[in-house]
């Protein structure tokens, strides 16, 4: 794909032979996008790289461009080359809708069958499961397996091991459970004691005061819980290593959704945390699946 920027920030879409002189050609394929920038400069993405040079030999900086984060691109002797958060989204967005999705299929498969051996797909003595383009045929018609897979796939991609442990615990208290209606669940992370002000603003509507988000960041237990018979349960959870917090977890249930987990599968405050984690990590991965090329597989 072949981009221009215009005046007024916004990006104009060239046929590929309007490739400006002085760029190859072998540059532009069907999976790279290329922006054409003032000061005869270009931008490139291929892969997971964005690389930022010059119709005359310039040498080539590799730049990052960041989610709703807008970046300025210096220009030696004239004035940077800003590009809006705007911008920014729609190039990445182009470039995921071209790129394949990162982590291995078969790494993901094998990982997948040593805790799902009761799927009928990995059962086949043909092991059929090994042939990507197969098996994605069969996550069209399994939303549960699909979610599994493409949380592994993603996690063992970013080398988070921590994610399959929690896929494990969502998978043995039963999917089925939080997508069923009323069963309302919210995750919240936090790196400071207090969640952000757009979670405060989430859990004040949910009738949690900030006096009391604050009562229970104050105790040294974890996790601490809060009742609210209005509106449901409150969870904070502390993660970390020994006695160093690296992280909050906020966690509200509904009514129902508490009721099933705690009174009906009598599952440990910490095996609801984890499961529900498990859960967030799943939509997560539906989410990031959706944004790269063939995403066809993840149609309900």
């Amino acid at each position: 794909m072949l981009l221009e920027l215009m005046s007024n920030g916004t990006l104009a879409e060239l046929p590929p032979e309007n490739i400006p002189k002085g760029i190859s050609p072998l540059l532009l394929n069907d999976s790279s996008v290329m922006l054409l920038l003032p000061h005869n400069k270009y931008l490139l993405g291929r892969g997971n790289r964005w690389i930022y040079s010059g119709l005359h030999g310039d040498s080539q900086k590799n730049v990052f461009l960041y989610d709703s984060q807008s970046i300025e691109l210096l220009n030696e002797g004239a004035a940077p080359t800003i590009l809006n958060a705007g911008t920014v989204n729609a190039l990445r967005r182009e470039l995921f809708a071209k790129s394949e999705p990162p982590g291995t299929h078969t790494g993901a498969v094998l990982m997948l069958r040593t805790f799902m051996r009761n799927v009928p797909v990995f059962m086949s003595e043909s092991a059929e499961y090994l042939d990507e383009k197969t098996f994605s045929r069969t996550l069209k018609n399994n939303p549960i397996l699909r979610k599994a897979y493409w949380t592994t796939r993603f996690a063992m991609s970013r080398g988070e091991l921590e994610a399959i442990t929690r896929l494990k615990a969502w998978l043995k208290t039963g999917p089925e459970i939080f997508a069923r209606p009323g069963n309302d669940l919210r995750l919240w992370f936090s790196l400071l004691e207090m969640p952000d002000a757009e979670a405060i603003s989430e859990l004040e509507s949910l009738s949690f005061s900030q006096l009391e988000l604050k009562r229970m960041a104050a105790q040294n237990a974890s996790p601490v819980i809060v009742y609210n018979q209005a509106s449901g349960w409150l969870v904070l959870a502390r993660f970390g290593r020994k006695r160093d917090t690296i992280f909050f977890l906020w966690a509200y249930y509904t009514h129902d959704l508490w009721d099933e987990l705690r009174e009906r599968k009598k599952l440990s405050v910490n095996d609801i945390i984890l499961s529900s984690w498990g859960e967030y990590d799943t939509r997560q991965a539906m989410t990031e699946r959706a944004k790269y090329k063939g995403a066809d597989d993840i149609t309900e």
